[in-house]
């Protein structure tokens, strides 16, 4: 997902890419044109937003780069997955990945976004529109979130509420791929509609 974002965003905005590990952050980035790589301190300071996009279990890590943050918006991408045979089950037994996150930068503005859209879609947007899901507690940060969200091609905002909602996208997510899982088809997303 996150070199996915990275390579859509820079097409609109500047965007750098942070790791733990220098090197790797360098070369990830060099593989989009326009994207710098750096540790992810420099990255959280350099960033007027941040989009994270690590795994559930690294979310506790992000302590370290509250002061960086802070007074930013940071968009969680995290969905707390685990595999149990052939289905996926929703990992967190407390708040939300976007919640979790939010207790480690008290000083942020948390969004959750991009959690129910399959990578793939991310990297090559389909033909048909996609509604990105978008919970967060602050018009100012949705307003923010949502411009991020029309940078990819055929990708529509679509507000639920705060980011107490957060929970529910993150399990949907997990009932969408194991939709597309169980339907052979992992270049799948839900769509709303309306009459």
């Amino acid at each position: 997902m996150g070199s996915g974002l990275a390579s859509q965003l820079s097409k609109k905005h500047e965007v750098q890419i942070g790791s733990r590990d220098l090197r790797k952050a360098r070369e990830a980035a060099a593989k989009i044109a326009g994207v710098r790589g750096d540790t992810n301190r420099a990255a959280a300071l350099w960033c007027e937003t941040a989009v994270v996009a690590v795994p559930f279990s690294a979310v506790g890590s992000l302590k370290e780069f509250s002061r960086a943050l802070s007074g930013k918006l940071v968009v969680s991408t995290i969905n707390p997955l685990r595999s149990e045979g052939t289905v996926l089950q929703y990992a967190s037994d407390g708040p939300s990945a976007a919640e979790l996150v939010a207790r480690s930068l008290p000083q942020s503005s948390v969004s959750t976004a991009f959690n129910n859209v399959p990578a793939a879609f991310v990297r090559r947007p389909p033909k048909v529109g996609v509604h990105v899901l978008v919970a967060t507690d602050t018009r100012d940060a949705y307003e923010e979130t949502a411009m991020l969200v029309r940078a990819v091609p055929r990708m529509e905002p679509l507000y639920v509420g705060p980011l107490s909602q957060a929970e529910s996208v993150e399990r949907l997510t997990v009932m969408v791929l194991n939709a597309a899982s169980f339907e052979g088809n992992l270049r799948f997303a839900p769509r709303f509609v309306s009459k």
